[in-house]
């Protein structure tokens, strides 16, 4: 789930790189909280991948904002994507609204941890005081890897870490969590985490495949995904649907919106964007985008700017 930091112009695209990264917006802005974030006081989530679980975890982002003015500055928004993210807050409580469209929900979200995976809508999630939060993006083969025949059950849905792995085990992830001193402790904390709750799953291997696949290429027709894989558009279809719990069509158009989104990130233009993930034109991209998020794309992100990207080392 690819997230907006609005107030300040951010976004989180698909980090690639193998070390800890942090978003900059080098701009003085005043939020529509009235707050006055200088790039210097927040520069954003650090973000990092894996190395250890590298098929399993696509990326990571540590949220530390002390600041409570600051944390309520921030504006994130998730919209629908092929991953499962996990979550733990570490500080205050955050609201949750879910939209589509003109329907939606609102909830003060006291969940201190959580794993979810939306298909449809908009999360919207704003801190009511300081924000600590670490987010862990799954792959949707790691996923699998990771729950099993579980995963299709977690569609639009949201469950505690302590109903998959068991309350002793979240509980001690979160003192660790709390001890931890810097986003790389907290990284390799997450890192164990999983590594330990890794087993022998049962996983629809055809399946895997065709998640991977489709994530590359998202437009690949599912006729020629099924001779790819030198089997039947039932089996596949089959197959997919028992280990995602949706079809592989849906699936491709949700990583289609993800590389709008990514895209639109990098300072692409709609136009561009649209020919690039191989849309009829811009209209069919835009409509593809109302069906599945629920508003069409230049009304979520506002016209979102390119962020500038550095490689810094981690403070304490």
């Amino acid at each position: 789930m690819l997230v907006s930091a609005q107030s300040k112009g951010l976004s989180l695209p698909r980090c690639e790189s193998t070390q800890h990264r942090l978003h900059i917006d080098e701009s003085v802005h005043v939020s529509r909280h009235g707050v006055r974030a200088h790039p210097f006081e927040y520069a954003g989530p650090v973000l990092g991948t894996s190395s250890v679980l590298a098929n399993l975890v696509e990326w990571m982002a540590d949220w530390d904002i002390a600041c409570p003015d600051q944390a309520r500055a921030l504006t994130l928004k998730f919209i629908p994507s092929t991953i499962l993210l996990l979550q733990i807050h570490c500080r205050a409580p955050i609201a949750v609204t879910w939209q589509f469209g003109s329907r939606g929900f609102s909830r003060l979200d006291y969940r201190r941890h959580s794993v979810s995976r939306r298909l449809t809508g908009v999360l919207v999630a704003r801190p009511r005081g300081p924000l600590g939060t670490i987010c862990v993006h799954l792959t949707p083969e790691g996923a699998a890897t990771l729950l099993g025949e579980r995963l299709r059950y977690l569609l639009d849905a949201t469950i505690g870490l302590d109903d998959l792995f068991g309350a002793g085990q979240v509980s001690l992830l979160e003192e660790m969590l709390s001890e931890a001193r810097t986003s790389a402790e907290r990284f390799a904390c997450m890192e164990s985490f999983l590594a330990a709750n890794l087993r022998a799953r049962r996983v629809e291997p055809i399946a895997c495949r065709a998640a991977a696949l489709l994530r590359r290429n998202p437009h690949l027709r599912i006729s020629h995904l099924a001779a790819a894989l030198s089997v039947s558009e039932r089996h596949l279809s089959r197959n997919f649907q028992a280990m995602f719990g949706t079809s592989p069509k849906q699936f491709a158009r949700i990583a289609r919106i993800e590389s709008v989104w990514s895209a639109r990130a990098q300072g692409a233009t709609w136009a561009d964007i649209a020919y690039a993930t191989r849309f009829t034109d811009q209209a069919h991209m835009i409509n593809d985008f109302n069906e599945i998020v629920g508003v069409p794309p230049a009304q979520l992100v506002h016209a979102v700017e390119k962020p500038r990207v550095a490689n810094m080392p981690l403070s304490n």
